[in-house]
């Protein structure tokens, strides 16, 4: 009984979160918003690159979805969205080595 419950409240989650999974409208105007408050000067002139020349990627993963800005091959913003929410980060960038 106590599996079944269970199993019931999974398959509930997953058909919720398909349908609030985050359109890419939303995810976009999210990755913008960080792209359009810059900390420094560097991510001042990343995020003028990354209108001008930048790419952005939407995958849809059904119950999420991520959405990627870069500029070249480096990655500038990276969102997660999940059940209405977004949330969205800048990558840092990696020290040469």
């Amino acid at each position: 009984m106590m599996l079944r419950l269970l199993l019931l409240l999974v398959i509930v989650a997953g058909v919720a979160g398909y349908f609030t999974n985050p359109t890419e409208a939303t995810m976009r105007t999210a990755a913008e918003a960080v792209l359009n408050d810059p900390q420094n000067i560097s991510e001042g002139f990343e995020t003028i690159g990354a209108a001008v020349a930048g790419d952005n990627v939407y995958s849809n993963y059904y119950v999420a979805s991520k959405y990627v800005v870069t500029l070249g091959d480096r990655p500038l913003v990276e969102c997660w969205g999940a059940f209405t929410q977004t949330q969205c980060n800048r990558v840092e960038a990696e020290a040469a080595q």
